[in-house]
C-alpha cells in the first residue's frame, strides 16, 4: 500500500521590502490630502481675520464715513485679487480692450468694489463672524463658507469665500452670497452694458466712474 502524503501549499511571506514599499505608497497617497487640509485651515484663518477686520472697520462709528471707506480700501488691496477679478468681469472684452483701457478699468473697478463691499460689511456684526465649512477645491484654491449676523434683523447670513494661495499669500477672488457668485453677476452686468454700447469698454469705464461719483456724493 502506497502511503499518500498530504502536501501543503504554503504561500511565501512577502519580503520586508514589500512592507516598506506599501507604507511608502500609503504615505504618498495621503500627502496631497494632508496638504490640502492644512491649506484649507490656513485659508480659513485668513478669512476669519479678514472678515472680522472688515466688519469692525465698517461698523466703527468713531470714524468718519470717508475714513471707514479708506481703511476698507487698504483691506481690499491687501486681501483681494483685484486684477484677477477685474479681468474676469470684463469677460471676452478683456482681450479686445487696449492696455490703457485694461488699466483704467482695473483702477475704477477697484474703487467700485470698495464702495459696494464696504456698504455690505457695514450691515453685519463683527463679533458674530465664524467659519461653518471649508473645502479644498484644488491644490491652490479653497471654498470657505461663513456666517455672520445682520445688525438690523439679527438673522445670520451665509457667505462663501473663494480663496487662492499665491506666492504673496492668500487672496480672495470671489464671494458667493445666497448662491450667487458676485464676480459672475458683475460680469453679466458689465458685459451687457458693453454690448449695449457697441462693444466699447471705454463707455463702461465712464459709466462706472459716474456711478462712483453718485455713491460718493450720497455718503457725504
Amino acid at each position: 500500500m502506497v502511503r499518500q502524503e498530504r502536501v501543503r501549499c504554503v504561500m511565501p511571506l512577502p519580503h520586508r521590502g514589500f512592507y516598506g514599499a506599501f507604507a511608502l505608497a500609503l504615505l504618498l497617497a495621503s500627502a496631497p490630502l494632508a496638504h490640502q487640509a492644512r491649506a484649507a485651515d490656513e485659508a480659513s484663518a485668513f478669512i476669519v481675520q479678514l472678515g472680522q477686520q472688515a466688519t469692525a472697520t465698517m461698523t466703527n462709528r468713531a470714524l468718519s464715513s470717508a475714513d471707514r471707506v479708506q481703511r476698507f480700501g487698504v483691506i481690499v488691496d491687501q486681501d483681494f485679487d483685484v486684477p484677477k477679478i477685474a479681468q474676469f468681469v470684463l469677460g471676452r472684452y478683456w482681450q479686445t480692450a487696449t492696455s490703457t483701457e485694461r488699466g483704467d478699468f482695473t483702477t475704477v473697478f477697484r474703487d467700485y468694489m470698495i464702495q459696494i463691499y464696504s456698504d455690505n460689511f457695514a450691515n453685519y456684526r463683527s463679533d458674530t463672524f465664524r467659519v461653518i465649512d471649508q473645502r479644498a477645491t484644488s491644490d491652490t484654491t479653497t471654498a470657505i463658507r461663513t456666517a455672520i449676523t445682520e445688525i438690523v434683523t439679527g438673522q445670520p447670513m451665509a457667505i462663501e469665500w473663494r480663496v487662492m494661495k499665491k506666492p504673496e499669500g492668500y487672496k480672495v477672488y470671489d464671494l458667493n452670497v445666497g448662491g450667487v457668485s458676485l464676480a459672475l453677476a458683475q460680469q453679466q452686468e458689465f458685459v451687457a452694458a458693453i454690448q449695449r454700447n457697441g462693444g466699447r469698454v471705454s463707455i463702461l469705464i465712464k459709466m462706472v466712474r459716474s456711478k462712483l461719483t453718485q455713491m460718493e456724493t450720497a455718503q457725504q
